[in-house]
C-alpha cells in the first residue's frame, strides 16, 4: 500500500548521528538498570516484576529458546518517525520491565545480534502492568537497493536518483538515501511502515511492508510478466477492496477509529459508545436502576474524548473485533437507544466515498440493528442514510450496496461516521471492515 503526503516532522535532525551506523540505527549497547534520562529517550531497567507506583510494560525475551540476556528494548510510539522512546536491556534470564509509560499505542522492539522481534502495546492506563510473557527473537530483515523499486505506481522513476532518508514508523531505524540507493539491516519481521522522505521535489512516500523473518528485500515491484495479447483490450476498470484490518487501514496517517485515539491538530479518531441511559445521565438527569440500558461487558462512560475501551476486543482467532452486549429495560420514561459509533479518520472531518461502490463486514450475534452514515454538514449529527440488520448467529460477512445506505449523491462526498443503531436487547461481534470499489486510496485525499 503506498500513499503520499506532505509532512514536517517537528525537531527531526537531518544530521548523521556519530554514535549509530547508517546502514540501522538499531544496535544493543548496555543501559544501567537505573532510571535515568538520555536524550529524548526514557531508559528503564531489566527484571521480572513490575513497579509499585505507576504502570509497567514486562516481557521475558527468548533466543534459540535461551534467554536473550543484554537484548536491547526500546518502546516507540506506534506512529513516530523520530525513533525517540524507552529503553530497556534485559537481564540475564531475559526479563525486562518499563515503567511508568505514558497512555497510547507503542511498538516494542527487542534485538540481540541478528535477531529482532515487534510486538504491539497499548497502554490505556497509569496503574497497571501490561504483560507481554514470553517473546521468541526472530532472524532480522533487510530492506535496501533503490527506493524507486518499492514505489510500485507511475512516478517510482522520479525517485530512482533522489537524496534523502527512509524512516519506519514506530521503530529506531532509519538510513541516508544517496542517487536512490539505501540500506536497513537488523529490521524485525511483521508489518512494517516504511516512510521515503526525499529532500526536495518530491513528497513523501509511505510504503506498507509484510516481512518474513529472514527476508531479503530488495524491491515490492511484481515479476516482469510476459507480453499479452494486446489485440483485445479490457478497458474496464476493476473494484479493489480496502481490508480494515483490526480496524485500521493498514497506514498510520490513514486512521479509521482505532482503539487509541490520535490526538493531532486536526483532531482525534476513535470509536464511542452512547446509550441513552448515560445521554440523560450526563445532562444531569435522574435514571433508575430499572430504567437502565445494561452494556456488558460492565462500562463506565467517560465524556472526556477517551475512546470506548471494552467495544475493540481480542477476538479468538487473533487479531480485534468489535463485541458488546445490551440488556433493555422493560419500561422507561425516555426513547431507549445505543449506538457504536466508528469515527472516519480524524473526528468530524468529511471524507469523500464517492469512489465506494459497497460495504461489507463480518457480523454475528442476536437481536436487530441498523447500519448508519452519517455525513456533514450536520450541527446534531444525523444519518444520511440507514438499512436494518438482523444479526445472524453464526459469523457471516453481510454486504450492503453504498447507494442503498447513502441514497443522496452529495453525501457520499462528506462521510464522516458509520455507527450500529441498536433498540433493544443485542449482541454483536463485528470484524474485517471491507470497503469495495475504484481508486480507493483517494478517500483520504483532502
Amino acid at each position: 500500500m503506498i500513499s503520499r503526503k506532505k509532512i514536517y516532522i517537528k525537531g527531526m535532525d537531518v544530521r548523521q548521528n556519530k554514535n549509530r551506523h547508517i546502514h540501522s540505527l538499531i544496535a544493543p549497547f548496555a543501559v544501567g538498570l537505573l532510571l535515568c534520562a538520555c536524550g529524548s529517550d526514557n531508559v528503564a531497567g531489566g527484571g521480572p516484576s513490575g513497579t509499585e507506583a505507576g504502570n509497567a510494560i514486562t516481557a521475558q525475551i527468548f533466543i534459540a529458546d535461551a534467554p536473550a540476556a543484554n537484548a536491547r528494548v526500546k518502546l516507540v510510539e506506534e506512529a513516530s518517525l523520530d525513533g525517540n522512546g524507552y529503553i530497556a536491556t534485559a537481564n540475564e534470564n531475559g526479563f525486562v520491565t518499563i515503567e511508568n509509560v505514558a497512555i497510547g499505542k507503542y511498538i516494542m522492539e527487542a534485538s540481540l545480534d541478528e535477531s529482532a522481534i515487534q510486538t504491539p502495546v497499548t497502554v490505556q492506563n497509569l496503574n497497571d502492568t501490561v504483560e507481554l510473557g514470553m517473546q521468541a527473537l526472530q532472524k532480522a530483515v533487510y530492506i535496501g537497493g533503490n527506493v524507486s523499486d518499492f514505489i510500485t505506481d507511475s512516478t517510482s522513476e522520479n525517485f530512482k536518483n533522489t537524496t534523502g532518508f527512509i524512516k519506519f514508523r514506530g521503530l529506531d531505524h532509519s538510513a541516508f538515501v544517496t542517487n536512490g540507493k539505501f540500506e536497513v539491516f537488523g529490521l524485525p519481521a511483521g508489518k512494517l511502515e516504511m516512510v521515503i522522505l526525499p529532500n526536495a521535489k518530491h513528497d513523501t512516500v509511505n510504503v506498507s511492508i509484510k516481512a518474513k523473518a529472514g527476508d531479503s528485500l530488495t524491491t515490492l515491484k511484481p515479476k516482469t510478466q510476459p507480453p499479452q495479447d494486446t489485440t483485445k483490450k479490457d478497458t474496464t476498470q476493476k473494484n479493489s477492496t480496502l481490508l480494515i484490518d483490526d480496524f485500521e487501514d493498514g497506514d498510520n496517517i490513514h486512521l479509521l477509529a482505532s482503539e487509541i485515539p490520535y490526538f493531532t491538530i486536526m483532531g482525534s479518531s476513535s470509536w464511542n459508545l452512547i446509550t441513552a441511559t448515560t445521554q440523560a445521565e450526563f445532562a444531569g438527569g435522574f435514571v433508575p436502576e430499572s430504567e437502565k440500558i445494561a452494556v456488558y461487558p460492565e462500562w463506565t462512560p467517560d465524556f472526556n474524548g477517551h475512546p470506548f475501551k471494552l467495544v475493540i476486543q481480542d477476538s479468538k482467532e487473533g487479531g480485534k473485533e468489535v463485541h458488546v452486549t445490551f440488556d433493555f429495560p422493560d419500561t422507561a420514561s425516555y426513547t431507549l437507544y445505543a449506538v457504536i459509533t466508528m469515527d472516519i479518520g480524524y473526528i468530524d472531518n468529511p471524507y469523500d466515498f464517492s469512489s465506494v461502490d459497497s460495504i461489507a463486514f463480518d457480523a454475528w450475534g442476536s437481536g436487530e440493528a441498523e447500519i448508519q452514515i452519517t455525513s456533514k454538514p450536520h450541527y446534531i449529527p444525523k444519518p444520511s442514510g440507514s438499512l436494518p440488520i438482523t444479526l445472524p448467529k453464526n459469523k457471516t460477512k453481510l454486504k450492503y450496496a453504498w447507494a442503498d445506505l447513502v441514497p443522496n449523491e452529495e453525501d457520499r462526498k462528506s462521510v464522516t461516521k458509520i455507527t450500529f443503531a441498536f433498540h433493544d436487547d443485542a449482541e454483536i461481534h463485528l470484524d474485517n471492515i471491507e470497503f469495495i470499489g475504484k481508486d480507493l486510496m483517494n478517500i483520504w485525499k483532502k
